[in-house]
């Protein structure tokens, strides 16, 4: 049976950790829509393009009614709510005025998909980070990556180095402020290129 594992890493130096360690869930990877549409499909008997079709609805549904100022539960799934961003200016009369943008969408999730998933102890294994490589190191092996790929986004950063995404953000800011790479696109969809 596959467990979750996690691996014991340095805190940020930032992160108010009295120990100066933290445990961080070591991911097998990401499954794609493909792979829950046949597993759904497998579990009823819908086909997988029903699925899809089922899965887009729902998607679209549940863009819809937060965008109207729902709030939308799935039982067994969980809670999905707009979050806002709140921004404090002056205006030109100098008058101090808030602009609010729905910035995200919060997901809370069910007890019973906790449940589902507290249900087995976690199991620690050994990071695959542990040996540190220089950022000299680090940097050559991006730029490696950059001339033989387009683009490079932080988890592929990371993973092409052995570190956190963490420490992954703090070399990608560097490399962008010393003019080595540029950044490209908004927030989670954000990709550094060679300038």
């Amino acid at each position: 049976m596959v467990k979750v594992r996690f691996g014991v890493y340095d805190a940020p130096k930032n992160s108010g950790k009295k120990n100066g360690v933290c445990a961080r869930v070591i991911s097998y990877g990401t499954k794609r829509d493909r792979e829950i549409y046949e597993y759904i499909s497998d579990c009823c008997s819908l086909t997988s393009s029903d699925i899809k079709g089922v899965l887009e609805a729902l998607t679209e549904y549940i863009g819809m009614q937060i965008s109207y100022g729902y709030n939308v539960e799935l039982d067994g799934l969980g809670h999905f709510s707009a979050a806002v961003r709140t921004k404090q200016e002056i205006n030109e009369n100098g008058k101090e005025v808030f602009r609010v943008n729905i910035d995200k969408v919060n997901f809370r999730c069910s007890n019973r998909l906790k449940e589902m998933i507290k249900r087995e102890s976690p199991q620690k294994v050994e990071r695959y980070n542990q040996k540190k490589n220089t950022l000299e190191e680090r940097k050559g092996k991006m730029l490696e990556y950059l001339q033989a790929n387009p683009y490079m986004n932080v988890t592929q950063y990371a993973r092409q180095n052995g570190c956190t995404p963490y420490r992954a953000g703090i070399d990608i800011k560097q490399f962008v402020e010393e003019g080595i790479i540029k950044a490209e696109g908004y927030k989670t969809h954000k990709v550094y290129r060679l300038l």
